[in-house]
């Protein structure tokens, strides 16, 4: 990863590639600014902003985000590495806060997803060679055997016990990754430094994942969804503290012998990437809970998708799938305006009217 740099105020030209492409400058001054952190670009849009709070706001934003790479890189020396190395020796280590509260948000998310979204798979992500920031990978894939020692001794991030912040495994197989939730909860941080700046008319992509601010009498932002298939999917207005997460077979992939794409995302049951699935849309008011939904619904697959979106309270969720079918709930289907439209898997899921629902218990 590289660590965060401020680049110059602009006018968004082009969409990002990502999942996620923004919509077109508004009528009010937009400041712009990107930053490279978790091993993709960041880009804030800030409208109709004093340019001393901004700044103030920028310069604290981008020395978290530094720190949270610090804490929590997977595969380059952080926190977290140093964690993962001290599991392996079956030791404890100390963690930082921000450590700690990953865990324990993880903890709860995982149990919600019934282990569909579970960080304590880093070994077998590193077996797989997506720790990387090259893609396709190349590396030759896992032998069976491993895959089979793995799957019978699988760690689970629910079995990590915290005393204060020391932690320990009782797994040393346990290697904490938290790829599927950082970018999450560095978005919470990014609206909680803004909105302590007095800033409240933005929108945050982080690496194709979006948070939005909009004050009171002011449109919802415009964001488009990306077509796994290609070009663009259709558009999804986003009000104030509104979070789109999203999971994709077509950034972060490897191809199979048979030349298949085979994504980032793993399936803890299986031990291998996750099939069925090329899109997963979730949105939501709290981004942690939608960064780690879209994943656990990627790894659920078509199958799945109906019951992990009621276990994880999901009112506004979307699938499409390797097959260029389509399952999206009632409140999604009423905010989502498609530019083509994929087969549908039967009617749209009534999860209930808004977006964040009640979990099933």
């Amino acid at each position: 990863m590289r660590r965060a740099a401020s680049t110059s105020e602009a006018c968004l030209a082009a969409a990002l590639a990502a999942l996620l492409v923004l919509a077109g400058c508004g009528r009010e001054p937009d400041r712009i600014e990107q930053l490279h952190v978790f091993g993709s670009l960041a880009e804030l849009k800030l409208r109709g902003a004093p340019p001393a709070a901004a700044q103030a706001a920028l310069a604290e934003i981008s020395a978290t985000l530094n720190q949270r790479e610090r804490e929590w890189h997977a595969w380059q020396d952080s926190d977290l590495t140093r964690i993962n190395a001290a599991f392996a020796r079956g030791e404890t280590a100390e963690a930082p806060d921000s450590v700690v509260a990953l865990l324990r948000r993880s903890q709860a998310l995982s149990a919600n997803s019934d282990g569909l979204f579970d960080p304590a798979i880093g070994g077998l992500i590193a077996a797989w060679g997506f720790h990387t920031s090259s893609f396709p990978v190349m590396s030759p894939v896992p032998r069976d055997a491993e895959l089979q020692a793995w799957r019978e001794q699988r760690p689970r991030v629910t079995e990590v016990r915290i005393e204060g912040n020391r932690l320990s495994a009782p797994n040393p197989r346990t290697q904490l990754d938290f790829d599927a939730i950082a970018e999450g909860a560095a978005a919470e941080e990014v609206l909680a430094t803004l909105r302590r700046h007095g800033l409240a008319h933005a929108l945050v992509n982080l690496g194709g994942d979006v948070v939005a601010l909009v004050p009171p009498g002011k449109a919802p932002w415009q964001v488009s969804l990306r077509d796994p298939f290609g070009g663009v999917l259709g558009g999804v207005p986003l009000g104030d503290g509104e979070a789109l997460f999203t999971s994709g077979n077509y950034n972060k992939f490897r191809n199979s012998d048979a030349g298949a794409r085979q994504p980032h995302i793993l399936d803890p049951r299986t031990a291998h990437p996750a099939r069925g699935a090329a899109a997963v849309v979730v949105l939501h008011a709290d981004p942690v809970l939608a960064d780690a939904a879209a994943s656990a619904l990627f790894v659920a697959g078509p199958a799945g998708f109906e019951a992990v979106a009621r276990r994880m309270g999901l009112g506004c969720a979307l699938m499409v799938t390797d097959e260029n079918e389509m399952l999206v709930t009632v409140a999604m289907a009423a905010r989502l305006q498609l530019l083509r439209d994929p087969v549908p898997l039967g009617p749209p899921l009534d999860l209930g009217p808004a977006c964040v629902a009640v979990p099933a218990r």
